[in-house]
């Protein structure tokens, strides 16, 4: 049995909601806790007596010393611009800022560490961080950050030498992309809004536009020869994936378009740092939505294989395998989301071990409906389409869940039981039963003879030996007890039959030939009755004068 699946764009909206939801409530509960708490401020409550007073500026991080001089350089403020480079530095802020804004790129926040000690996996030193790249003509020079010490702090600043590579760059001649570049600096730059002039808005939201058109006519191409293959060879499952996955794809596709070609439009390096982590969601956004519709059409491709062999039980193996890996990705999505907003999930995760008690106490019959899960999915005791019984309730099995088993009873009613109590139920299941058991006792009467009585069992084990229905071994007529009003006969013999529907019409016939059998040999059956025998005799008198006659 397949389900219809449920709308993907519904599911991805509702994603996308839990995953604000949970950024701001994120975001929002340190705001809260310091300007609840007395004395809790933040990092600035922390004591200059016990600790180092954290960077005004806070380059404690390669991430904060970014995040900075991006201000920074959007304030266009020279002077607070050199407070994010080494003091030894020699050139000018407006020609390294000119040389960012033509040629440079600054890492994404989602690239950049951090933790005070940066990326120990990069291949540099402890003390050096990338945080960019300069393009001149062919090459690339990335761009370092320093470890210093400063004011009794350890800071990341701007390398000296990356510095003066600002500040020399010279802009290649010739070139589409210079051309691109000299024509979009020839444009008025209008009025800034947050420290990027309005031209650029303008340009990278006419690219975004251009990129998501020149995907769209793409994806249309394929659209029309997929649907010229279609055609020819008949639709099928992959197809309407392929159809399906257009929607993600396609917006993967133009935050592609517009992540690689943004940097040649020449624009601030302010607006494309801004941009950038956005874009970078968005990309991840498309593929978790791909990823899910991918899950959704694997999920039911085999759930149409497994329905043609027979074999239902795979309903919930694949339903269950299919959740799980939809709360994986998503789990992944997040993770990368909350990261590129500048939250360090690090500290969310040491805090699962502190609080990793609580929630065992908390979530007991969470995680024992969970196990429950994964005990009626590897023992599967019952499947779904199965009809069973649980406790004193009879009901078909319609859904197998993660927490709990949806059964629909026998009065149409839908009866949902949590996992880990439904697994430890007894649970009879009837649909997997290989035979019927045809099982009654029929009483005749008293008066009926023995030669009555042989000619009863005889023709009632024929009657069961010559039904194909009836398994011969161990089909069984025996004469068992002499009941208080009745002499007991048994019928013992399984009926091979499809369901309980066809078992009972199959047993109707036996029975009747039973009511004939026991017709046919001239005796009847039996029903609760009590025979009162009366006799007659002389009492004591007449019993001593036959004692003397006898006598004499």
């Amino acid at each position: 049995m397949i389900r219809a699946r449920p709308d993907p764009t519904r599911q991805v909206v509702r994603i996308a909601l839990g995953f604000v939801l949970a950024l701001s409530t994120w975001t929002t509960i340190p705001v809260l806790a310091s300007a609840q708490v007395p004395g809790l401020g933040g990092v600035e409550a922390v004591s200059e007596d016990t600790a180092t007073p954290p960077d005004p500026l806070g380059r404690e991080t390669p991430r904060g010393l970014v995040t900075g001089l991006v201000s920074a350089l959007a304030d266009g403020d020279a002077e607070k611009i050199r407070r994010f480079v080494e003091t030894d530095a020699a050139g000018s802020v407006e020609d390294a800022r000119a040389a960012l804004d033509r040629a440079g790129e600054v890492s994404p926040s989602a690239d950049l560490s951090l933790v005070p000690e940066g990326r120990l996996d990069d291949g540099l030193d402890a003390a050096v961080e990338r945080i960019g790249m300069l393009r001149t003509g062919t090459k690339t020079i990335p761009l370092l950050a320093h470890r210093v010490d400063r004011d009794g702090r350890r800071i990341w600043l701007l390398s000296a030498e990356s510095f003066e590579t600002l500040s020399d760059w010279t802009a290649p001649a010739g070139g589409l992309a210079n051309e691109a570049r000299s024509w979009t600096a020839a444009l008025p730059a209008g009025p800034t809004i947050l420290g990027v002039p309005a031209r650029d808005w303008a340009l990278m939201g006419a690219f975004a536009l251009a990129g998501y058109a020149l995907a769209f006519g793409l994806f249309r191409l394929r659209g029309l020869v997929g649907r010229r293959i279609a055609s020819e060879r008949g639709p099928n499952r992959m197809s309407h994936f392929i159809a399906a996955s257009e929607p993600p794809l396609r917006l993967a596709l133009a935050a592609a378009i517009f992540g690689f070609g943004v940097g040649y439009l020449g624009v601030s390096v302010v607006a494309r740092y801004q941009l950038i982590s956005l874009v970078q969601i968005v990309f991840w956004f498309a593929g978790l939505w791909f990823a899910w519709r991918l899950i959704d059409a694997l999920a039911e491709i085999t759930l149409e294989r497994m329905s043609n062999r027979g074999a239902i039980t795979a309903y919930s193996v694949v339903t269950l395998a299919a959740r799980v890996a939809k709360v994986l990705f998503a789990a992944i999505f997040f993770t990368f989301a909350l990261r590129a907003f500048g939250i360090d999930i690090t500290a969310g995760l040491a805090a699962l071990g502190i609080g990793g008690l609580a929630f065992a106490f908390g979530a007991q019959k969470l995680v024992e409906n969970l196990i429950g899960s994964v005990t009626l999915i590897a023992d599967r005791p019952v499947r779904v389409g199965d009809f069973c019984r649980f406790g004193e309730t009879l009901g078909t099995v319609e859904e197998i869940g993660i927490r709990s088993t949806k059964i629909r009873t026998l009065g149409r009613t839908i009866v949902t039981v949590p996992n880990g109590e439904f697994s430890s139920l007894h649970l009879e299941n009837f649909t997997r039963r290989d035979v019927f058991h045809f099982h009654h006792t029929i009483g005749v009467r008293y008066e009926t003879s023995p030669d009555q009585m042989r000619e009863l069992l005889w023709r009632l084990r024929q009657m069961l030996l010559e039904r194909p229905s009836v398994d011969a071994d161990p089909a069984r007529v025996r004469f068992i007890s002499f009941a208080a009003y009745s002499l007991d006969v048994e019928i013992f013999a399984y009926i091979h039959a499809e369901d309980w529907n066809g078992y009972l019409e199959i047993q109707e016939a036996p029975m009747l030939d039973c009511m004939d059998i026991v017709e046919m040999c001239r005796t009847g059956f039996a029903f609760p009755s009590q025979t009162v025998y009366l006799g007659r005799d002389g009492g004591r008198t007449s019993v001593m004068a036959g004692a003397r006659e006898a006598a004499e």
